[in-house]
């Protein structure tokens, strides 16, 4: 057994078992306070199209193939966690729905009232429909930008393919911050959400910067980039993990953002 090529596929492994982990602690979000309050349907949404995406990938010959692991596990881990995120939504729109606080979860709202795009009475204020059509053309435009710097030999649908998921997760978990920093407070099983998805962003980081140890002749000619997304995702996330961390060592009940105990 080639431990290094082991070692390889269990940090792909990892990385997707980490999605499917945030995919639980939603639902146990939702099951506990029977209710949505605090989480951002723009965020959900998001992260379970790109699981779809993802699972996509499989067909398309995109997806990492394993050297040692049998390769049936990673199609498998992918399609139970696309299925939990569609049942994890469809709860959210059916049972949630009335809970669901849609005046915090507007970012991209703002950008439309900057420039008088919205009425100032208008319900599309509080739509996540119109705070989401900002959300999906920023990534659509991120996904472009991303396609001229991203050196790939497929054909341009399959590489914008790539470029669009890539971009949509780097997206994914912006207005669920933005929400977190309107109530300053977060529980406890939210916070895990975003900790499984900075894991998640380390063990892709890793398995990249592992690959050229573990195989020595090849260099994969989009590695660099790839080390250099999954590093700006983490610092995306940097921001609430230092507030996680220090609300864990102070031995707070919930996750405090800001410089005091005062909220």
């Amino acid at each position: 057994m080639q431990w290094g090529e082991l070692l390889l596929d269990l940090l792909i492994n990892c990385s997707d078992l980490c999605i499917s982990g945030t995919f639980v602690v939603l639902f146990l979000q939702l099951r506990k306070n029977r209710s949505a309050a605090g989480l951002s349907l723009q965020t959900l949404s998001t992260i379970v199209g790109a699981r779809v995406i993802h699972l996509i990938s499989h067909g398309c010959g995109l997806h990492y193939v394993p050297n040692v692991l049998p390769w049936f596990i990673y199609p498998t881990i992918d399609v139970v966690s696309s299925c939990i995120g569609v049942a994890l939504l469809l709860s959210f729109v059916y049972y949630y729905y009335p809970s669901y606080e849609k005046e915090k979860d507007n970012f991209g709202i703002h950008i439309f009232e900057r420039f008088e795009l919205i009425p100032k009475n208008s319900p599309l204020r509080t739509s996540p429909f119109a705070a989401a059509s900002f959300l999906y053309v920023a990534v659509a435009i991120l996904a472009l930008l991303w396609y001229a710097v991203r050196k790939s030999q497929r054909t341009f649908l399959i590489s914008y393919f790539c470029c669009y998921y890539e971009a949509l997760g780097a997206m994914a978990l912006i207005p669920q911050l933005w929400m977190f920093h309107q109530d300053k407070r977060v529980s406890p099983l939210l916070a895990n959400f975003v900790v499984l998805t900075a894991l998640h962003r380390v063990f892709t980081l890793s398995f990249w910067i592992a690959y050229p140890r573990v195989f020595v002749w090849r260099y994969p000619d989009n590695r660099g980039i790839q080390m250099a997304s999954e590093t700006l995702n983490l610092l995306i996330l940097s921001d609430f993990l230092f507030y996680w961390v220090r609300s864990k060592i102070r031995g707070d009940s919930e996750i405090i953002l800001g410089d005091s105990y005062m909220v």
